[in-house]
């Protein structure tokens, strides 16, 4: 028999292989605290929101890794999360079911792919906090070919407020700052040109 330190050190081991064998994990709880809005018609999404994002990394990819692609000019990221369907919470109980209903019918909100010169990109979003305390939503695709993911394209959304959607759109990736949009921001990728570039799509 194993003596009971060399047993923990087995069943550590085991349950961190399991872990990378799931694949990279999303927030483990909620960090989006949505507050009544004024008057209380507003759709939640639309409502106060204030976002905490306290996590090393995101999808598989250490902080480092993904302010090594920020431009030299942006503020290096100290915290970001990925968004899912559990990063979302409030103090009333409405606006609780409210959010429950809405991610119960509305399929994959926060992830996506896109096919980029025979390489499918792994799309997520989530909230980061600059070191230089701004906190904003952002996108991240990433090349997950190799054992470290790579990132390919990062972005920041700095005029929006911590709710971010994306869904694909043929070829492209449209993301949106509520459920029920008519405008969307449309990221795509110039084959001839081999740059990504982003339009707006309007109702």
């Amino acid at each position: 028999m194993k003596p009971p330190h060399a047993a923990l050190a087995a069943f550590t081991s085991l349950a961190a292989l399991l872990s990378a064998l799931a694949g990279p994990a999303l927030a483990a709880e909620p960090f989006v605290t949505v507050s009544p809005a004024r008057g209380g018609n507003a759709a939640w999404w639309l409502a106060p929101m204030a976002s905490r994002p306290t996590g090393t990394s995101v999808a598989g990819v250490p902080l480092a890794r993904i302010n090594a692609a920020l431009d030299e000019t942006e503020s290096p990221w100290c915290a970001a999360d990925a968004l899912d369907e559990h990063a979302f919470t409030s103090d009333d109980p409405a606006i609780r079911a409210e959010i429950a209903a809405d991610f119960a019918s509305a399929g994959e909100l926060f992830r996506a792919t896109m096919r980029v010169r025979q390489r499918t990109l792994d799309a997520v979003v989530g909230n980061f906090r600059a070191c230089s305390g701004e906190i904003a939503p952002f996108v991240l695709l990433l090349d997950r070919r190799r054992p470290e993911p790579r990132v390919v394209f990062v972005r920041m959304f700095t005029d929006w407020g911590p709710f971010i959607t994306l869904r694909r759109a043929g070829q492209d990736l449209a993301f949106s700052s509520c459920l029920q949009c008519d405008h969307a921001e449309i990221l795509a990728y110039d084959r001839g040109a081999r740059r990504f570039y982003w339009r707006s799509e309007e109702p």
